[in-house]
C-alpha cells in the first residue's frame, strides 16, 4: 500500500472510496492481514474508520499512516485493529528508531474478556497495551493525549 496521510486517509473514507468490498479496495484502504472473508472489511473498516475520522490532533493526521489488521489468537475469537505508524514528509516509512517511539495501535472490541472495548498498545511502551478505553471519546483523548506527547519528545 501507497502511504498516505491519515488525513488523506479520512478524506478518501469520508467520499466513500473504500465502501467496495472488493479485495483491490479494501487494500488501498490498508488492510494488511485477515482471516476472515474479504467481503467483510467493508464493514469492519467503517466501524473503525468512524474512530478516525474523528481525530483532529494535526501531528497525527499529517505524520502518520494508519493501516488495519484482523486478529486470529489461537485461543481467542478474531478481533480487529488500527495501527499508526510514523512516516516521512516525503511519505516514506519512518527510520525503524521513530517508529519504535510513535508507533500505536487501537485494538477493538477486545475478545479476552476485559472491561474494556479498546486497548491501545504504544512502541513507547514495548508494544504493549498502554491504555484501555471504554469508548470512542476516551480512544479520541488517548490519541490526542499521544500526539501531544509526540511533540514534546521531538522537540527536546
Amino acid at each position: 500500500m501507497k502511504n498516505i496521510t491519515v488525513r488523506e486517509w479520512i478524506d478518501k473514507f469520508n467520499h466513500g472510496k473504500f465502501d467496495n468490498e472488493d479485495f483491490k479496495t479494501q487494500c488501498a484502504a490498508g488492510w494488511y492481514d485477515w482471516f476472515c472473508s474479504t467481503k467483510s472489511l467493508a464493514k469492519k473498516l467503517k466501524k473503525m474508520g468512524n474512530i478516525i475520522k474523528d481525530i483532529k490532533n494535526d501531528y497525527i493526521l499529517d505524520n502518520f499512516r494508519v493501516w488495519f489488521k484482523n486478529n486470529c489468537p489461537c485461543s481467542y475469537p478474531l478481533y480487529d485493529d488500527f495501527r499508526f505508524e510514523p512516516i516521512k514528509e516525503n511519505k516514506e516509512d519512518a527510520d525503524d528508531d521513530v517508529r519504535d517511539q510513535l508507533y500505536f495501535g487501537v485494538q477493538c472490541g477486545h475478545p479476552y474478556g476485559s472491561d474494556y472495548m479498546y486497548e491501545i498498545f504504544t512502541g513507547r511502551n514495548g508494544y504493549d497495551i498502554e491504555f484501555k478505553c471504554k469508548n470512542k471519546k476516551e480512544v479520541l483523548q488517548v490519541i490526542d493525549q499521544l500526539a501531544k506527547d509526540f511533540e514534546k519528545e521531538k522537540h527536546q
